[in-house]
This record gives C-alpha cells, sequence and structure tokens, in this order.
C-alpha cells in the first residue's frame, strides 16, 4: 500500500512526474521540494535570476524560411567582468534539455538541500565570480514556438539555428567569448554544436548526458516513436486541433521509456492500475507539452552530426556522461572515440544514483560540480 501511495502522488499533479521523464531530466525538480537553508546560500536560484529578452528581426533559418520577429528569452545571474579593452571575460552559457528553460538550471537539486551545487558561492558556476546566461532555445519556454500561432507554419528549426540565434542573445549582452560552453542533453548537443559552428567562441567546451554523433539507430528512434504517436491521433489533425490531442501523454510515456530506468518504474508505477492511470486515455492532455511543440523539438535533431566536423574544436572538451544512461549508452563507445580523435577531451563517467539513468545527472551534481569546478580552473584562460 505505501508503494501504491507514493505512485499516486507521483501521478496527481497533472503528469508533473511524466514531464521530467521527457526533459531529459537535466531540469531539477521543482524547487518547492528542497528550501534553501535560512540566513545561507539558497538551493533554489530561480527567484534571483535576471529576465531578458531579445527579439531578432527577419531571422533566416538553415530552411531558407524567415521569421520576421524571432523573440529569444533568457535569463541570467552574476555580473559581467570587462578587460582593460572593454571585453567581458567572465560570461558562462548554460544550456537547457528538451523542452526545458533556462531558469530551470537556477532551481534546487533534489540531494543538496541547503545551497545550490553549481550556482552558489565556491560552486563551479559561483555566480559571484561568473556571469551566467541561461537561454531559453528557440521552441521552448517564453521564445518563439509553433504554440504561438503559426502551428505547423512555424519555421522548420535545428540546432544550427538554435545555436545561431544563442550567439545574437550573447552579442545583444556585449559577449563575444565564454569561459565555457555546458549543457545537458539536448543542451549537451548544443554545446556540441557551438563547438563546431564557431569554434573560437570559448574557451571550453561541456558537454553532459549527449554525444556528438548524430541520432541514429535507437537513438533515432527515440525521437521518431512519440512524433509518430501524435500524428498518428486523428485529434492532432495536422496540427489544426481545437484541444491538445491525447496522444501527447502517450508519446511523452514512450519518451520516458528511455529516459528512466526499470528500477525507477517499479518504485513509481508498482501495480498494474498505477500504469493505467499514468497512460491516461481519458485524462485531460491539457497540462502536457504542446504537441506541435513537442514535434518540432523532436525533429531539431534532424541532420546533427558535430562528430563529421569534430576537428575543428580545438578548445578542451570535458564530457560528463552517466554509466547507465540508455540515451547515452556506454555500450557504443562514443566518449571513447571523442577523447581518440580529440586529444584535449575527457570523459567523466558517473556511477553513483544509477537507478536513475539519464535523470542521474541532476541527482548527483554534487558530485560530479567539484571535479567539474577543478577542471574549468585548469584549463588555459582567454585573458
Amino acid at each position: 500500500m505505501l508503494e501504491r501511495r507514493r505512485a499516486e502522488r507521483y501521478l496527481a499533479k497533472g503528469g508533473i512526474l511524466l514531464t521530467w521523464l521527457f526533459l531529459g531530466l537535466v531540469n531539477w525538480p521543482p524547487a518547492n521540494l528542497t528550501l534553501g537553508a535560512i540566513g545561507g546560500p539558497p538551493a533554489d536560484y530561480t527567484s534571483v535570476a535576471t529576465p531578458g529578452d531579445l527579439v531578432i528581426r527577419d531571422f533566416r533559418f538553415h530552411s531558407g524560411e524567415v521569421l520576421p520577429q524571432l523573440h529569444l528569452h533568457y535569463a541570467t545571474w552574476g555580473k559581467p567582468v570587462r578587460n582593460a579593452k572593454g571585453a567581458i571575460t567572465n560570461a558562462m552559457l548554460l544550456l537547457h534539455g528538451t523542452l526545458g528553460n533556462g531558469t530551470s538550471w537556477g532551481q534546487a537539486a533534489p540531494l543538496s538541500p541547503n545551497r545550490h551545487p553549481l550556482l552558489a558561492p565556491g560552486g563551479p558556476l559561483d555566480v559571484e565570480k561568473y556571469f551566467v546566461i541561461a537561454p531559453d532555445t528557440i521552441g521552448a519556454g517564453k521564445s518563439s514556438k509553433p504554440s504561438d500561432g503559426l502551428r505547423m507554419k512555424f519555421p522548420h528549426y535545428n540546432l544550427e539555428d538554435i545555436v545561431a540565434a544563442e550567439r545574437q542573445v550573447a552579442e545583444h549582452l556585449g559577449i563575444h567569448h565564454f569561459v565555457a560552453v555546458l549543457g545537458g542533453s539536448m543542451g549537451g548537443r548544443q554545446a556540441w554544436q557551438w563547438g563546431v559552428q564557431y569554434p573560437d567562441w570559448m574557451d571550453a567546451l561541456v558537454p553532459m548526458i549527449s554525444s556528438p554523433f548524430p541520432n541514429a539507430g535507437r537513438r533515432g528512434l527515440i525521437d521518431l516513436l512519440p512524433e509518430a504517436i501524435i500524428k498518428n491521433d486523428p485529434a492532432w489533425n495536422e496540427g489544426n486541433y481545437t484541444q491538445n490531442p491525447k496522444g501527447v501523454r502517450l508519446a511523452m510515456l514512450t519518451y520516458g521509456l528511455f529516459t528512466q530506468t526499470a528500477t525507477e518504474f517499479d518504485h513509481t508505477l508498482p501495480t498494474r492500475e498505477a500504469v493505467e492511470k499514468a497512460v491516461g486515455r481519458d485524462r485531460d492532455a491539457s497540462s502536457e507539452a504542446d504537441a506541435n511543440d513537442l514535434i518540432y523539438m523532436l525533429e531539431l535533431n534532424n541532420g546533427f552530426d558535430a562528430w563529421s566536423d569534430l576537428d575543428r574544436v580545438h578548445c578542451p572538451v570535458l564530457m560528463i556522461n552517466v554509466r547507465t544512461d540508455l540515451m547515452v549508452p556506454v555500450e557504443l563507445e562514443h566518449a571513447r572515440k571523442v577523447t581518440r580523435r580529440l586529444k584535449n577531451a575527457t570523459c567523466l563517467e558517473i556511477t553513483e544514483e544509477g537507478e536513475y539513468g539519464h535523470g542521474a545527472l541532476g541527482r548527483t551534481s554534487q558530485i560530479w560540480g567539484p571535479k567539474l569546478k577543478a577542471w574549468l580552473g585548469s584549463i588555459p584562460r582567454t585573458p
């Protein structure tokens, strides 16, 4: 009964658990689960983020499509430090996962109840030392996306477009070089894309739970299957639905099969009844991700292949991966192939919290955070 009640609590809040599964779990759990200690550094930095917005006129996508106004939202922490020439020298770019948002990096980590493991004083991204920028990608958060009104007529974007737009956010803030570009899951692929698209823009790359290889094989199916489920739902109606199709929930569950491990599903869905409730055939889908936004997010990986251009990366690279991650399986030896090709690349493999798979990254930040800090302190910096 205890496990059953626990499962029901997980599933009662409009599919919050399923949303975590889908986001690549780079985003920490909701901040109200772990509050900062009174009088000490906060565990939750979302409320102290400085929001910002940029409108890019006539943004041209890789497809040749043009959007008259591309709205980009971003969050920042800390203050810029400038050298004698006026150039900002302490900027960090922090990139979120699928359907996440930049501010979510400020949320509390579940195993660090008293201080944020990354942004707090002494952390690897100490906001008293660095100027941290975390944009909402095209199609996510408060940035322009299909659900704003264009639906399936929204320009088809990929990681090349996302990175080009993020560069304009940086230039808008007066930044022309980063100490490091960091990201997890889809944000990690953005980091790889930054490395091959703008190799002179950073002193270091830190792609986490990600790979520079194309999303092919099983990884390709992980993107394709949820999209197919939505498009085969008659209610989708070629994207012209009046209510979010119920197929979105099943699509997110399908994606979650690869981001979660069997152990965690056994804990959260211990009975057949709990499984049926999770599928929720009769539940309102309005609390789920918008169907068209989801399709675009799944398609943005089309054509991604940083591996083919990896020789363009000439800065130090730290890959942070999880041994039990089904999204970036160790058996494919992607990290080993990168370190063989790039002499300045290394991989930190996390084994703790292995029962959380892809989501173990967010649960082990107190483990890899100090190692990231030490590594960042060892790289040559642009003055």
